[in-house]
């Protein structure tokens, strides 16, 4: 599935324990380069919405903006809502902004011209209104500027922008960053340092980023091996998608995945991956699993019961997804349910937390059917950019 933001094309096999940390993830970016883009299950198709239905929404949300009922911001909010479903839509609610000189939407539509295969005509178009964006001071832009001149090798510029933004804590550009140092790129490698970005992109719950996060707590040559902390950002790096974090850990995450539809029915594997490991008593032995799982599960518990909503995300999502835990819908609801209501987590979490929640309210999974919640948190899920949420909030079967 294509996602709206070209993802950065890294991929990170499984690395043992005490593999030599550069040379390992170097050459995996040489491999993957000429064969990956991004995966799959992070590039959620667009919806095809009928013509009239595309005018019917652009027409009503410029009506309201020429009237004065709704300002530019909340246009361009409304476009990134569209944008994962119908990037047409986007494109056209965007353009309305760009008119009135409103940055935010001058850097979206950029965005979206610049890092949108269905754009890729209009390239150049986008690299202008993202400089304009840029020279007039708005940051956001820089994230994009540098996220395209990585894809495309300009390494060097790619650094200068990428390093204007990281104040504004971007995932994909803490990931391009982290990128750049491992590979040593116009720049001296430096694996901690690479580290630490990728750790600044797993708080932001970029997927790669918190993958490459994961794979680096577990592997020499990175800074201190931390097991539990590396099983941990693993999983969670799989339940969004990332595929890498899936074969790493040599369990199938059953359910959605960020962007994806409804969730599976009951033992329905979502087989995204063929595992690497050919046993489960390969998997017990591995110390991802005997020193990552088994010791951290009971601190993350913990964790959960004094509110951190991290640790609630993991243990929900392993009751959820009945792999390392038994499902357990119950449990999954508790853990949820306050993530939910917090939104303090990072966008992407929280898509696929409401969408979860949608779904166990749909189907009375660990509760009492309730079309009404469903419904909200099926929107709530549209408006973090759950394309399975925004299908049942627009009624696209």
């Amino acid at each position: 599935m294509k996602k709206t933001i070209i993802l950065i094309t890294l991929l990170f096999a499984s690395i043992a324990a005490q593999a030599d940390v550069k040379e390992s993830l170097m050459t995996l970016l040489r491999n993957h380069a000429k064969t990956h883009q991004t995966t799959s299950a992070m590039r959620p198709e667009p919806i095809q919405l009928s013509e009239r239905k595309q005018d019917s929404i652009v027409g009503s949300v410029i009506k309201l903006y020429s009237s004065g009922k709704i300002s530019a911001d909340s246009v361009v909010s409304l476009a990134l809502y569209h944008k994962a479903g119908s990037p047409e839509i986007a494109e056209r609610c965007l353009k309305a902004t760009v008119s009135d000189n409103n940055l935010r939407g001058i850097t979206e539509l950029g965005a979206l011209y610049t890092l949108t295969p269905q754009f890729s005509g209009k390239t150049s178009e986008g690299l202008k209104l993202l400089q304009t964006a840029a020279n007039a001071g708005y940051k956001d832009a820089n994230v994009y500027l540098g996220v395209y001149y990585y894809n495309h090798n300009d390494f060097k510029k790619a650094k200068v922008y990428l390093e204007k933004c990281n104040p504004l804590n971007s995932g994909i550009g803490n990931t391009a960053l982290g990128g750049i140092y491992i590979q040593g790129k116009g720049v001296k490698t430096d694996i901690p340092k690479a580290r630490e970005y990728f750790h600044q992109a797993a708080l932001q719950g970029y997927p790669r980023g918190t993958s490459l996060y994961g794979h680096n707590l577990r592997a020499s040559g990175g800074g201190q091996i931390n097991y539990p902390e590396a099983f941990f950002w693993l999983y969670i790096a799989g339940d969004l998608g990332d595929d890498t974090a899936r074969a790493t850990l040599g369990r199938q995450l059953t359910g959605e995945s960020f962007g994806e539809g409804e969730a599976a029915e009951d033992g329905e594997l979502a087989l995204y991956w063929i595992s690497t490991v050919n046993s489960m008593q390969k998997i017990k032995n591995d110390p991802i699993y005997k020193d990552g799982f088994l010791t951290g599960l009971k601190a993350k518990a913990a964790a959960a019961e004094k509110g951190d909503d991290w640790a609630r995300f993991y243990l929900g999502s392993m009751n959820f997804n009945g792999d390392y835990l038994n499902q357990n819908y119950t449990q999954a609801l508790k853990y949820y349910e306050p993530i939910a209501r917090n939104g303090k987590l990072p966008d992407t979490l929280l898509a696929l937390v409401n969408s979860r929640l949608s779904y166990m309210y749909k189907k009375g999974k660990g509760t009492k059917a309730d079309a009404e919640k469903a419904m909200r948190y099926a929107k709530a899920a549209a408006n973090y950019g759950s394309i399975g949420g925004y299908k049942i909030a627009e009624h696209i079967d």
